[in-house]
């Protein structure tokens, strides 16, 4: 655990979607109780079945959360990104975490104490909504998620994907990165290294996007949309979470 820096610590609460509507009294008051811990890449940060003492967001760095199999096999359901916030459940509910927590790289993470965040639900309204509301909106990505696991075929989900790491405002094609390697991302989309490998070539032979390593060019994002929301009519869109 290190001693926070006040403005860092202040600034990554400030910009977290929970914290939206809170005054910068507020924000200060849980800076002075949150504390920060840096993880190295590879660190198991939260295993399966542990107690959390509050909230742990993410300053800089990538935390992936994922199921393991007794036979090994891994399903990563999220990764978390700088700003996002992991382990709501076992805060609020003060049960075992249900995930493995794993740091994908160097990564600092903001602690916030359940007892300061409980707190600051009881007395503003504003932000209970905006707990309320962020919850809400995880279900509602979840319920996506497995929709296109179960009803989805691979390749929209792999064009889904791709599409919700571009900001949905910018105007023609656009780089992005992919935030973690391609083994990692295949367990996020359910699928195996290699077929992840193959449907960017897939994509990339139709002159849909361009790959360099990690960096994506989305070529005809049009045509992208196309393929990811491909048999989706009568449902609503929410992309993969990344």
């Amino acid at each position: 655990m290190g001693t926070p820096n006040g403005n860092l610590v202040e600034g990554v609460i400030a910009n977290l979607p929970l914290f939206k509507h809170s005054s910068k009294s507020h924000l200060a008051e849980l800076a002075r109780h949150a504390r920060t811990q840096h993880v190295s890449r590879g660190t198991l940060i939260v295993h399966r079945g542990d107690k959390l003492q509050g909230l742990l967001a993410v300053a800089y760095g990538m935390v992936k959360l994922s199921l393991r199999g007794d036979a090994g096999e891994e399903k990563v359901i999220r990764l978390v990104g700088p700003g996002e916030v992991f382990g709501e459940p076992a805060a609020f509910l003060e049960t075992p975490m249900p995930l493995d927590a794993i740091a994908l790289g160097d990564t600092l993470l903001v602690i916030l104490p359940a007892q300061s965040v409980n707190a600051l639900i009881e007395r503003e309204p504003h932000f209970a909504r905006s707990v309320i509301a962020s919850l809400s909106a995880r279900m509602n990505a979840m319920v996506a998620d497995m929709e296109a696991t179960t009803l989805h075929g691979a390749l929209e989900r792999v064009a889904s994907y791709l599409e919700s790491l571009a900001d949905a405002g910018a105007p023609g094609p656009v780089t992005v990165r992919l935030p973690a390697t391609k083994t990692v991302i295949a367990a996020r989309l359910g699928v195996t290294k290699e077929t992840f490998s193959r449907l960017l070539r897939e994509l990339a032979q139709r002159g849909l996007v361009g790959i360099a390593k990690r960096e994506i060019t989305l070529l005809d994002r049009a045509e992208l949309a196309r393929v990811a929301h491909r048999g989706r009519k009568g449902h609503a869109h929410s992309p993969l979470l990344t």
